[in-house]
């Protein structure tokens, strides 16, 4: 019982305006336009930065599915060189103890830190320049199937962001 009035406190603190107003701030900004280089493009060359082809080829189908660019075999082909790189960043070990007051032990626990991400970086293929670059940090999960899922749709959330930001106006 005391557990379900505990929940229920929180839930009310969370979804308060005080606390809720904060994300209202985020939608405010508006979506900055890509640079006309992306915008205008025609032709694109998707390379695969390593770490998992699994991610890149998740990338690969929903970039064909979206149907915007026309793939290209080389680099020398394109106007923009799109690269997909997925890293796993370790941040170390998280150490913290619990105590039972009931009878009194004291259990220490550790975790490890991880933080995967899909690496998304646009070049112009003439120049070899950087124009633009996007992290997403893809979900924790322990099974097999659920990284999967998640990978999959860590690499639609940076095609879903290109389609938004194309079609801002200039």
């Amino acid at each position: 019982m005391r557990n379900i009035a505990i929940s229920l406190v929180l839930g009310a603190i969370l979804l308060s305006p005080g606390v809720g107003g904060a994300n209202d701030k985020k939608k405010d900004v508006p979506v900055a336009p890509l640079p006309a280089v992306i915008v205008n493009a025609k032709k694109i060359f998707l390379s695969n930065g390593g770490g998992s082809n699994f991610a890149y080829d998740a990338f690969y189908s929903k970039m064909k599915e979206w149907g915007k660019y026309e793939i290209v075999g080389s680099p020398e082909e394109a106007d923009l060189i799109v690269e997909l790189s997925y890293r796993v960043e370790d941040k170390g070990t998280r150490v913290w103890s619990s105590t039972n007051t009931y009878n009194n032990t004291t259990q220490v626990h550790s975790a490890q830190i991880i933080d995967p991400q899909l690496i998304l970086t646009i070049y112009d293929a003439r120049t070899k320049n950087s124009l633009w670059s996007e992290t997403d940090h893809r979900r924790l999960a322990r099974r097999e199937k659920n990284r999967e899922k998640e990978t999959v749709n860590s690499a639609q959330r940076p095609v879903d962001d290109l389609t938004t930001r194309v079609s801002v106006p200039q």
